[in-house]
């Protein structure tokens, strides 16, 4: 049997995520961390295992609460605003099955609206009915399935996850099964901030929490603060190419070309990203080194096809260099992709 897991607070989206997989659990634990609105009578429509838990401003313990509520042979934790869609249901139903792993992550699909965001795919096309909310996504691998058993605890105040401790006992199976998150459409800088602080107080001097802390700081736009965070990140970890890569997008963003070509460059030698070479392409293009500006763009397409940004950029630099056909046809692939760019002409 898998349980479901769920905390929320305000979430009245919880009855879409409950419809979505009731199909396929046999209990649905709810921990309501201290709604204010109808969130507790919407989930009550699906079960009485409704709990409260006092919020301290730390994800994991509420969520590990939730978990010692259950009493499946599986957990399937998700978030309220999060799907499951239909046609994979029977994918996860088929998981319960596997004697060789006690954990299954799954793809969460961030979807997302706008233009110039980070490493986006475009939902146009796509096969999931659920894409049609946004214009694009940016997918994360995250374990969502694991077996109920005492040691598998999330850890982590704010970017929670049970991997780690899963990890010390057994093995994860990387599954395509995609989870449709609907949170960042609508997502304020509040919210973020929220999340910056709380991060704050359980910093444990680690490169990753300090990673994370930067990654939110620059989403708010707080870049200076924002580089002491990947300065200290960077201390203890000089090899985390992702911390190279966010500095990098910073010093770019802020005109500090030099220096953000020695840390686009040190994210190069130690990982394989497609921002990495798409933050190189507009850095080479403001260089007017446009060769190595579309040699960088074409990098970036070879590991994501479906970026708007991306061929907009190549628009740009094909224009540079006078090459108006293959600018037009990089242009309208980019408006393709994101209707977003529509009102841009070369």
């Amino acid at each position: 049997m898998i349980s479901l897991c769920i905390i929320a607070k305000n979430n009245q989206e919880i009855e879409r995520c409950i419809e979505s997989v009731k199909n396929i659990v046999g209990e649905i634990i709810i921990v309501d961390t201290g709604s204010s609105d109808n969130t507790k009578e919407i989930a009550g429509k699906f079960t009485t295992k409704i709990f409260d838990f006092k919020w301290n401003n730390n994800f994991s313990e509420a969520k590990n609460f939730a978990l010692n509520k259950a009493t499946g042979d599986w957990i399937l934790a998700l978030d309220a605003d999060e799907t499951i869609t239909e046609q994979d249901l029977e994918k996860i139903k088929q998981l319960e099955n596997n004697k060789e792993f006690i954990g299954f992550s799954f793809i969460q699909r961030n979807y997302i609206n706008g233009i110039g965001l980070f490493s986006s795919i475009s939902c146009k096309d796509d096969e999931y009915k659920e894409s049609a909310a946004a214009r694009s996504f940016q997918p994360r691998r995250i374990v969502r399935m694991f077996k109920n058993d005492s040691r598998i605890k999330f850890e982590g105040a704010v970017h929670d996850s049970v991997e780690p401790s899963i990890l010390k006992i057994g093995k994860v199976l990387d599954t395509n099964i995609p989870i449709h998150h609907f949170g960042m459409l609508s997502r304020s800088h509040e919210r973020t901030k929220m999340y910056i602080e709380i991060e704050k107080n359980n910093l444990t001097d680690n490169f990753f929490q300090y990673y994370q802390i930067a990654a939110q700081l620059h989403e708010i736009e707080e870049m200076n603060e924002a580089v002491k965070y990947l300065n200290k990140s960077l201390n203890l970890n000089d090899k985390f190419y992702l911390s190279w890569l966010e500095l990098g997008i910073i010093f770019l963003k802020s005109g500090m070309l030099e220096e953000s070509l020695e840390a686009l460059k040190k994210a190069e030698k130690l990982g394989e990203h497609e921002m990495i070479y798409f933050n190189l392409g507009v850095l080479y293009g403001k260089l007017k080194n446009f060769q190595l500006s579309l040699d960088y763009f074409k990098k970036a397409l070879l590991l994501n096809q479906k970026n708007a940004d991306t061929y907009f950029n190549l628009a740009i630099t094909y224009a540079n260099i006078n090459n108006q056909e293959e600018s037009k046809k990089a242009l309208e692939k980019a408006k393709y992709l994101n209707q977003g760019y529509e009102k841009f002409e070369l």
